[in-house]
């Protein structure tokens, strides 16, 4: 294997487990405070820190950039629009349907990078991309939720899959134009936290943020990981393949498992066993493609 061509793959593995690990800081910080009030504080804590570190990363021939547009735009379907279908998936129709229809992502940005990238799925990453949509559906599997939603309710979820999937397309055009992973970040999550601060206004009647102090420091380090994440994510698809890496990323839920595991909140089972069998065989399919 090629060392060069793994790189993309390796940002991809740090943007899974940071993601992973928020997923599981969120999770806990919902025992504190609703869903919204813990998104903004992690969307807001991840602009400040954009911004932050801004100066020092700017150019400004960056805003007269149309690469900026498709930021933005990116910013306002990804993650405010998804985020909100899938919280509406999950009170509809629980957290293990939508999460297993949510696992459909890598295949929508498959499809959309061959259709408007040009890019060529092999045998290989398509079986490694199945591989991986399936070992996630295994892990996120869980019996329980309502069972009594009717199909016009597959919108949502299968909303926020395509939102997520086509980003990394979006997110992989934005950058050909103007490749900086720092700046694309910037501009998305922007817009994204405006956007969020508006429904929060609308829904609060208020645009101030009350939070327990565990869940607000659990939010804000949740907030941390998403930039690392992100981060990773875009320098993955600046210098990767959309076919490639976007299913690496969505092995997410193996990383929020294991580290579950560590605090014993989970217990590895044989559906577990598989799951992750399938997820790294799946992963080692795409990588020894490269």
């Amino acid at each position: 294997m090629d060392a060069i061509s793994l790189i993309p793959l390796i940002y991809a593995a740090v943007a899974a487990a940071s993601f992973g690990a928020q997923s599981v800081l969120t999770m806990r910080s919902l025992s504190h405070m609703d869903s919204q009030t813990c998104t903004t504080i992690s969307m807001g804590t991840c602009v400040l820190v954009f911004w932050s570190v801004a100066p020092f990363q700017l150019q400004k021939e960056y805003f007269s950039n149309p690469g900026i547009l498709v930021f933005a735009a990116n910013g306002l379907i990804h993650p405010l629009l998804s985020m909100s279908l899938s919280f509406k998936a999950n009170k509809i129709m629980g957290a293990t349907v939508s999460t297993t229809i949510a696992s459909l992502a890598p295949l929508f940005a498959s499809l959309g990078a061959i259709a408007f990238l040009g890019e060529h799925l092999t045998y290989q990453i398509l079986l490694g991309t199945l591989g991986t949509v399936v070992g996630v559906v295994v892990l996120s599997w869980k019996r329980e939720g309502p069972f009594n939603w009717s199909l016009p309710a597959l919108v949502f979820p299968l909303g926020a899959s395509i939102i997520r999937g086509s980003n990394h397309v979006v997110a992989k055009v934005g950058l050909g134009m103007l490749p900086s992973p720092f700046f694309a970040a910037l501009v998305s999550f922007t817009i994204s936290f405006a956007g969020a601060m508006v429904i929060y206004r609308i829904h609060k009647g208020t645009i101030k943020i009350h939070a327990p102090w565990q869940g607000f420091s659990l939010s804000v380090i949740a907030g941390l990981c998403i930039v690392i994440g992100v981060l990773s994510m875009y320098a993955a698809l600046k210098t990767g393949l959309v076919i490639a890496v976007s299913p690496v990323i969505s092995t997410f839920p193996l990383f929020t498992f294991l580290i579950s595991l560590l605090f014993r909140q989970e217990s590895l089972t044989f559906r577990v066993f598989w799951g992750v069998l399938l997820v790294v065989g799946g992963v080692i399919l795409i990588s020894y493609q490269h």
